[in-house]
């Protein structure tokens, strides 16, 4: 077992083979994508881990298994993550087309680097090199995560500017109800007007346990309380420009990784986002 194991969700076709064990491609469907590599269904049971998303879906009782797998997106590889018993010291999550830069080598100081999507990306993206550096970057650090971004307002602001505030409003309900120490530090939601977007990380086992089933109870909380658990612009008309609205669960974990940072006083390194095109 590598000393690293990061989900890396798949939703989309991967022609690309991952030929080493710490960068894990996974899905959830009841089909892999089409790929030459061998993917982790996150849904199987096995003697290796009880829990799997489905342990979701009676809050979307009338949505097919294939848009439920849709709204969950990342969280269901996160999911796996923590209930899979993985022996790796540190975990992390990842997606299709978003990694960390974790050569230390250049081009460092960047937020973005933007790659082609071919086989010579991901051998450099899943390099023996790579997963060094995150090593020695995690002996000094509780998590590697891609540069956070000035978002010309708050973080809370931010997000109404797109998305729904019911959703919002039960996420930050849900945050104080969950972890009620993490009061004090809600202000960042108003106060903030940096943020760590995409939610690409690695951190220590235990750390991406917490993060991950305490984002799992905010959301029980506001399946538990919305009107609406899957706001579909096809059906009524939603007031806010995503056109997707229904992804609300990945929207909100992209700013709940930093919130979990700031209000557990994290040590963090910070590397580029590899944004592959």
């Amino acid at each position: 077992m590598s000393e690293i194991f990061v989900g890396t969700n798949f939703h989309r076709d991967f022609p690309f083979y991952f030929d080493q064990d710490w960068l894990v491609p996974c899905y959830a469907d009841d089909e892999p994508p089409n790929t030459k590599g061998k993917f982790i269904n996150v849904l199987e049971k096995t003697k290796r881990y009880r829990n799997t998303i489905l342990d979701f879906k009676h809050w979307y009782e009338d949505i097919s298994d294939i848009m439920f797998y849709k709204a969950m997106g990342t969280q269901a590889t996160d999911y796996y993550t923590i209930n899979s018993n993985q022996d790796a010291e540190y975990l992390g999550s990842a997606c299709y087309r978003r990694f960390l830069w974790i050569d230390s080598g250049r081009d460092m100081s960047m937020k973005r680097i933007t790659m082609t999507a071919s086989e010579e990306s991901y051998k450099l993206l899943t390099d023996k090199r790579m997963k060094e550096n995150a090593l020695k970057y995690l002996e000094e650090s509780d998590i590697i995560i891609n540069r956070e971004v000035d978002v010309g307002t708050t973080v809370e602001q931010q997000y109404l500017t797109y998305e729904m505030k019911e959703y919002w409003d039960l996420f930050k309900e849900g945050i104080v109800k969950v972890n009620p120490t993490y009061k004090s530090s809600m202000k960042w939601f108003t106060e903030s007007t940096r943020c760590h977007f995409e939610g690409v990380y690695i951190t220590k086992k235990h750390l991406m346990r917490q993060l991950v089933s305490e984002y799992f109870l905010i959301m029980e909380h506001i399946w538990d309380n919305t009107t609406d658990i899957f706001p579909d612009k096809e059906k009524r008309s939603i007031n806010c420009s995503e056109p997707f609205p229904w992804r609300y669960p990945g929207f909100l974990m992209e700013r709940f990784v930093p919130f979990f940072i700031h209000a557990n006083s994290l040590k963090k390194t910070e590397v580029p986002l590899a944004l592959l095109r």
